[in-house]
């Protein structure tokens, strides 16, 4: 009889099934909007059917994607169909990259050779986003983090000041989630339509 797989090889051989699992419709205060909403389908289905989504709007996107407009995260539609772990993260890195650039954080991560041949392999072909990742140290830096922050398995290697600055963006983004977050005691007077005191 052969020998049986210890625990943890056994569980990931498949991962199991996520029921009844929610999708973000915001996280850190910003909001999720439906692609539809800004006749993105078409885009999303055609040109960008592997952009995962977008970070819509705010002080530094372009017009076009919604330069000077509220601060959004749009999902593409079609990406992540039945994968609520990969919508999830997606709404979490977008949130980051809206958080970066509302706050002017500036990483400074060094830039190792082994994450700079990494760079270059990702962002060779990858249009003009990834031209702007592949010349501009600060977008490059910043989607580093904002991929740790999403748990993308897509990243370079890791080094101790890169997951500081990691843990310390996360960390204000958790911050700023869980003060939008209605307590118990918020949810039980508002279904007895009080509204709680702040």
């Amino acid at each position: 009889m052969p020998p049986l797989p210890i625990l943890s090889e056994a569980y990931n051989k498949k991962k199991p099934q996520n029921y009844n699992q929610s999708l973000l419709t915001s996280y850190a205060g910003y909001p999720v909007i439906n692609a539809k909403q800004l006749g993105l389908t078409n885009y999303f289905a055609g040109e960008g059917k592997n952009v995962g989504g977008m970070a819509w709007g705010g002080k530094t996107n372009p017009p076009g994607q919604g330069g000077g407009e509220p601060s959004l995260i749009v999902p593409n539609p079609y990406y992540y169909k039945n994968n609520p772990d990969g919508y999830n993260a997606l709404v979490k890195l977008e949130a980051s990259r809206h958080w970066m650039d509302e706050n002017d954080y500036k990483p400074s991560f060094g830039i190792t050779k082994e994450m700079q041949k990494w760079r270059d392999k990702n962002f060779k072909d990858a249009g003009p986003a990834g031209e702007a990742y592949r010349t501009n140290d600060d977008a490059f830096r910043k989607t580093i983090i904002s991929r740790f922050v999403g748990g993308d398995n897509n990243v370079p290697p890791v080094t101790g000041e890169l997951r500081r600055e990691v843990q310390a963006v996360t960390k204000k983004l958790e911050d700023a989630d869980a003060k939008l977050k209605p307590t118990i005691v918020d949810n039980l007077l508002s279904s007895i339509g009080l509204k709680p005191q702040k």
